[in-house]
């Protein structure tokens, strides 16, 4: 896979899931395209028709018909892949499609590596390698709000924002030069300083995009979080009560849970990892504490962590200490959950949990009492400081970020030169690195290696 990728081979996927839904769907593209879906298709003439036009009919081959279809026809270039390009809509049985694309394999057409419809896209400059990546973190996106950065993206909202930002940089590049052309004549066209300037605005474009990765990796992967606390506080009727089923079992015996339940839970269209985890105890019994060793790992890995404790006892000297160690060690944030609220309440218990200083919730699991409470406080928690990128591009690509920290670099290096009245000609060579780089992220001057890299994650027939 790379840009010498064979255009002259046409190929096919099945772009659908299979087994998952009622209508399955089949792509073809290359020159070659049209040709072959008329030669098995009975119907409309295909070679015939309008490019971007939908037809009823049947697939068949030398010995029966596999199946009613709907076909979709789209003529080069316009096309998602800027080829001859056909859509077979068949039904989603698994022995129609394997015999749809076993003739279509037979009339020529060759199977389509990982995300090559998506390549040949970027190729035939139907859309750049920002925008390919953002289909890839589109189909996969795990919530509304990543679900909208990747369409924003594949919109070209980031490849906008670097094309300004490389603009910018030729044209700071074009003032050195102008400059050195003229230096014998000892007239200045500009200035260190206002160059210095320019390039300050530019790494503050840069930064924020650098500094949106971390809320981009919590879009893209999820906000991981943890339920804690000692045995029968009520974590698994918690995880229950937050997922609005039974997932995990509960008891009044301590050590029910003896390993993590892990569950998707969407709030207020984010996504979180919720995990259930072993009660906190001393215990002689080796699957138990093999538990409680993962919950430990599970507080290390949080981002944030529901530490439950028994509203209605008494806080131990143990618990208090649990407390503070988990405070310590989590590297997120931690609310503290005070459970059995439909018990009579321990008001010392009470007084020490606010005293404590973190987010405080007075639930009942059992009840569900609080529960729409708490998904308020944890929305909260994970969304402060968040506002600041609510209207802002979102980078959640580690390659991407990778770069613009190699670009940072190079803007700083080119500014402390000019800081220093090193020469024009030096604190050129940073910027035109940096210019090549951030042509890696449009795929401007991306190498085969980096092609393969990107496409090579993709799913067969995106």
């Amino acid at each position: 896979m790379s840009k010498s990728t064979n255009f002259s081979k046409t190929i096919y996927a099945l772009a659908t899931a299979l087994g998952t839904g009622s209508i399955a769907v089949i792509r073809l593209s290359g020159p070659d395209a049209i040709n072959i879906a008329s030669r098995i298709f009975h119907g409309k003439n295909l070679q015939k028709v309008k490019t971007n036009t939908v037809h009823f009919g049947k697939i068949s081959g030398s010995d029966r018909t596999y199946d009613q279809v709907l076909v979709s026809v789209f003529r080069a270039p316009h096309s998602y892949t800027g080829e001859n390009y056909i859509e077979i809509s068949s039904h989603a049985n698994l022995f129609v499609v394997d015999d749809v694309m076993r003739i279509l394999s037979e009339q020529g057409a060759v199977a389509a590596g990982p995300g090559e419809f998506t390549l040949r896209s970027f190729l035939n400059g139907k859309q750049d390698l920002a925008q390919a990546e953002a289909v890839a973190a589109l189909i996969q996106a795990k919530s509304r709000m990543g679900a909208k950065n990747s369409l924003a993206q594949l919109n070209g909202e980031l490849s906008n924002k670097i094309w300004t930002i490389r603009n910018d940089l030729i044209d700071i590049i074009g003032l050195m030069e102008i400059d050195l052309d003229f230096s014998e004549e000892e007239l200045p066209v500009v200035s260190g300083e206002e160059l210095v300037s320019k390039l300050r605005a530019i790494d503050t474009a840069i930064g924020s995009l650098i500094g949106s990765f971390n809320y981009g990796r919590l879009l893209k992967d999820g906000i991981n979080l943890a339920i804690i606390g000692e045995t029968n506080v009520g974590k698994s009727t918690l995880l229950n009560q937050l997922l609005g089923e039974n997932r995990a079992i509960t008891s009044h015996i301590p050590g029910t849970t003896r390993d993590t339940i892990q569950e998707a839970l969407i709030i207020r269209d984010i996504l979180f990892n919720l995990v259930d985890t072993a009660g906190l105890r001393e215990t002689g019994n080796r699957i138990e504490s093999e538990g409680i060793n993962r919950t430990r790992a599970q507080i290390e890995r949080a981002d944030l962590v529901l530490l439950v404790v028994d509203g209605s006892r008494k806080l131990s000297e143990r618990s208090l200490a649990l407390i503070k160690k988990t405070m310590r060690t989590v590297k997120g944030k931690t609310i503290l959950v005070s459970n059995k609220l439909d018990l009579r309440q321990h008001q010392k218990s009470q007084y020490l949990l606010q005293a404590l200083g973190l987010p405080l919730v007075c639930l009942s699991a059992r009840q569900g009492d609080g529960i729409d409470r708490l998904k308020e406080i944890i929305f909260q928690e994970v969304s402060a400081g968040m506002d600041i990128f609510s209207d802002q591009l979102i980078i959640t690509s580690e390659r991407q970020f990778d770069i613009l920290r190699q670009v940072k670099k190079d803007l700083s290096a080119a500014i402390k030169l000019l800081q220093n009245h090193g020469g024009f000609e030096f604190a050129a060579l940073d910027l035109r690195q940096a210019l090549e780089k951030l042509g890696q992220i449009s795929g401007e001057t991306a190498t085969d290696d980096i092609l393969n890299h990107v496409f090579s994650k993709f799913c067969i027939g995106k």
